[in-house]
């Protein structure tokens, strides 16, 4: 899926242009796009953008947005007299949420429970006790009878803990993992999923300024970057779990991390190596097509579905 934005990660980019063209020269390789298919640049990172090339954006009616490294929103340059961010975080809060909700939470639950149930099949012994297959199960069937978005969200939050409980069972008991806990994490695959989501994190961020969405007007979750957190909570386990456990599982020893009374902190070669896999299954085209799918929804009134 096109969207109609375009973002530059990293450091060094030289980001010039003609009438038609924007040009990218990142080292040795340069890149060029249509002006007009870019209706918001986003800038990650350190570049360097000729004051032409943003008057001519702004000239054409883009918007030009400014990140850290991290993802983290700085600022945004916009056409005098454009509100289009208005009008985008009008139609979030007038548009009734029930139904989005109900597809964050469904493809969330579906996602954690393929995964499960692909690693049950590996195991000779099995990975789930007694009932709890059968409460994932009748959880998916039941969400989209549910009515009050307090239901929907007691039932996320049952089979979320269910489900990093269960994933304890294929780590090594020395790794000190029982169940998904919040800052500061006394194990290393906590930390690890903190730092991954992060990661996620900042993605998501990205894309949803980049479609002039408000990050903060959460749905499922509340408070700051509460739709950020809504976006990326159906992927966390293709881009980021699968990852984290599977490196924990092969390769974790107790020179990766160091406990203090305080926190568990990872040692820069774990970090190094998880960072070399979540660069690969971190995809930013499936956060951008969810995304879009999201806008083009409340623009258009039709159906809304997350692809993971």
């Amino acid at each position: 899926m096109k969207v109609p934005w375009h973002a530059i990660w990293g450091y060094g980019a030289h980001i010039k242009s003609t009438p038609g063209l924007l040009y990218v020269q990142k080292r040795s390789q340069q890149t060029s796009y249509s002006i007009d298919a870019i209706n918001h640049l986003l800038l990650v990172g350190g570049h360097t953008i000729q004051t032409a090339t943003i008057n001519r954006l702004l000239e054409k009616g883009a918007s030009i947005s400014f990140f850290d490294a991290h993802g983290t929103p700085l600022g945004t340059l916009t056409p005098f007299g454009s509100n289009r961010n208005e009008e985008t975080w009008y139609l979030q809060t007038s548009t009734p949420s029930h139904r989005y909700v109900i597809e964050f939470v469904r493809s969330s639950l579906q996602s954690r429970l393929l995964w499960l149930e692909e690693l049950d099949n590996t195991l000779d012994s099995g990975l789930f006790y007694r009932g709890e297959h059968d409460f994932l199960v009748q959880a998916g069937n039941e969400i989209e009878y549910l009515v009050r978005i307090e239901e929907i969200k007691r039932l996320h939050t049952l089979s979320t803990d269910m489900y990093y409980e269960i994933l304890s069972r294929i780590l090594p008991s020395e790794l000190g993992y029982r169940r998904r806990t919040k800052r500061p994490h006394f194990d290393p695959v906590n930390a690890m999923l903190s730092f991954g989501y992060a990661l996620l994190f900042g993605n998501a961020c990205v894309a949803i300024i980049g479609a002039h969405l408000n990050p903060d007007n959460g749905l499922l979750n509340q408070g700051a970057g509460g739709f950020v957190y809504d976006i990326i909570e159906p992927l966390k386990r293709t881009m980021v779990d699968s990852t984290v456990f599977e490196l924990a599982k092969e390769s974790i020893t107790a020179d990766d991390y160091e406990l203090s009374q305080t926190r568990c902190v990872l040692s820069d070669d774990l970090i190094s190596r998880l960072l070399e896999r979540l660069y690969i299954t971190i995809d930013q085209r499936i956060i951008d097509a969810n995304v879009y799918a999201y806008l083009k929804s409340l623009e258009k009134g039709g159906n809304f579905s997350v692809v993971f």
